[in-house]
């Protein structure tokens, strides 16, 4: 329930960035030159198409980036996230919509001098989604690297690239099937272009959580109090637990636990809870109060204040530890 909570999370963020990215580029982007030439034209639709995607991803980036900060109901970690996620989303919707834009030009046009197909056409229809996909890709890897950058984590920086990518490139494939329905429906192009970036934005901000929380190492899941079953991934070297606004796990309503009550430190394949000077009947591990570390195993129960949670390593790395516990055969 976790996960898939998650997932919602950001595919409704995602697909939220994308609609008001799309009302964006329909009042800054799409406008009608009045060139006097063929250069001026494509100038200025190449300036379109930068401004348009520096938009879309943009705002994408804003709230796919900030998901996690919106749902602690951090402020500052919101000014954080946001930032970063809405200054990488514009660069990676500028570069992606440009070179979206520019592979499917070249494909339609050669896919014409070569069959006479139109750019509606099964063939070409095909190519121009490969070619767009490969585009939006560049925008989900921009948003994927941009939360490892606010989360100052290579873990988070790697699995969000990869999830992002994958993401905008289904996303961005998706998004040129409506819109290649709207030119040949021959109607007004602003709803299916609407629809197509609601569509990358939740595939974006989905598939990003997905790869994520399918390579994150560790995690502890709330079992009682604030965030009752949320769960946060353990993606950084140290991860800070308390009532601080930048804490990674931020645990307000509880004056039993500190601002920065505990640390949660990753060596090599080990986890510690660590005590940051908080009292020790405050800050438990199965119920044994801890004063200044201890080793934590998957299913330990954390206890800071009234805060009850459950430390989860991957099962994967369960496994592993199992076989090389395993006896030699003789």
């Amino acid at each position: 329930m976790a996960l898939l909570s998650r997932v919602y999370f950001n595919a409704v963020f995602g697909a939220l960035g994308g609609l008001l990215g799309s009302m964006l580029f329909g009042v800054f982007g799409e406008k009608h030159a009045s060139a006097e030439s063929a250069v001026l034209f494509l100038s200025y639709h190449g300036l379109n198409m930068v401004l348009g995607g520096a938009l879309i991803g943009g705002v994408i980036g804003y709230f796919v980036v900030s998901v996690e900060a919106i749902r602690d109901l951090s402020l500052v970690k919101f000014a954080r996230l946001a930032t970063y996620g809405a200054s990488l989303g514009m660069i990676g919707g500028a570069l992606g919509m440009l070179l979206g834009d520019q592979v499917n030009y070249w494909i339609v046009g050669a896919t014409q001098e070569v069959s006479g197909e139109t750019g509606t056409s099964g063939g070409t229809l095909l190519l121009t989604m490969l070619g767009r996909g490969l585009g939006w890709s560049l925008l989900g890897m921009a948003i994927g690297m941009s939360e490892g950058f606010a989360a100052r984590s290579l873990g988070k920086f790697s699995y969000g690239t990869l999830g992002g990518a994958i993401g905008g490139f289904v996303g961005g494939v998706l998004f040129q099937l409506f819109y290649a329905e709207a030119i040949r429906a021959g109607a007004t192009d602003y709803f299916w272009n609407a629809m197509g970036l609601v569509i990358l934005g939740a595939c974006i901000g989905s598939l990003s959580a997905l790869v994520q929380a399918a390579f994150q190492p560790a995690s502890v899941r709330v079992l009682r109090g604030w965030q009752e079953g949320r769960e946060y991934p353990l993606e950084k070297p140290a991860s800070l637990l308390g009532r601080a606004e930048h804490a990674d796990i931020a645990l307000f309503r509880d004056m039993k636990i500190e601002k920065q009550h505990a640390t949660i430190c990753r060596v090599n394949e080990q986890y510690l809870l660590v005590n940051n000077g908080a009292p020790a009947e405050q800050t438990r591990v199965n119920d044994q109060p801890i004063a200044a570390s201890i080793a934590l195993q998957d299913g330990d129960r954390i206890q800071l204040g009234n805060v009850v949670m459950r430390f989860q390593l991957r099962a994967a790395l369960n496994r592993a530890r199992a076989k090389k516990s395993l006896p030699a055969a003789t």
